[in-house]
């Protein structure tokens, strides 16, 4: 799936997928949509993201405009000094220092307001660093239960978050009933969790 691998079997044509961080790769919300016949739902604040995606006129991948972190409001979205990179974040790295943009961003409850849901079937999150904010943050914890599968890309190769700070993650994904049922183990980046306790909420 786009590089990712997710539970064989577990999604179907009324499955809630969410894909956050899509910037100009849709290939995993591509593989879904052509494997399971679903709408994908992505979120990504930026323009290029935006023009990206009408490009592409997929009818059953739809955008929304917003980035998602630990804090709802408008916030400072900083891009990359490179400006053939695409990938932004909330955090200002030392390879973000391009110009920022302001932008909407949402809670993870608010994803959920926002698509009419109770459960998200798949979360894809991808939004360089601030996963770890977003994972530790309360309104996660509470909608935990309500994801039946979660995958994320870590960034501990940044210096200013490293190992430990994916350690926690992890242990907090536990915590939270979720385990761990893949990694890519070329990067050992990119996991896949799975929740083992279910909720309506």
């Amino acid at each position: 799936m786009g590089g990712w691998n997710i539970v064989a079997g577990s999604l179907s044509e009324s499955s809630v997928v969410v894909d956050v961080g899509i910037g100009e790769d849709a290939s995993f919300a591509e593989s879904i949509i052509k494997r399971y016949g679903c709408t994908v739902c992505a979120f990504d604040p930026t323009p290029r993201a935006r023009e990206y995606v009408a490009k592409l006129a997929e009818p059953r991948l739809k955008l929304f405009e917003r980035g998602i972190g630990p804090r709802p409001g408008l916030a400072q979205f900083f891009l990359p000094s490179n400006g053939k990179q695409v990938s932004g974040s909330l955090r200002h790295e030392f390879h973000l220092r391009g110009p920022s943009i302001e932008v909407e961003v949402v809670t993870i409850g608010q994803v959920f307001e926002l698509l009419k849901r109770r459960r998200i079937n798949l979360l894809k999150l991808d939004i360089e660093g601030t996963e770890y904010d977003l994972i530790r943050s309360a309104e996660f914890q509470r909608y935990a239960s309500a994801i039946d599968q979660f995958c994320v890309e870590f960034h501990h190769r940044w210096k200013s978050l490293g190992k430990g700070s994916t350690l926690g993650a992890v242990a907090m994904l536990k915590s939270l009933g979720f385990e761990c049922a893949w990694r890519c183990r070329s990067t050992n980046e990119e996991f896949l969790f799975v929740q083992t306790v279910r909720s309506d909420e």
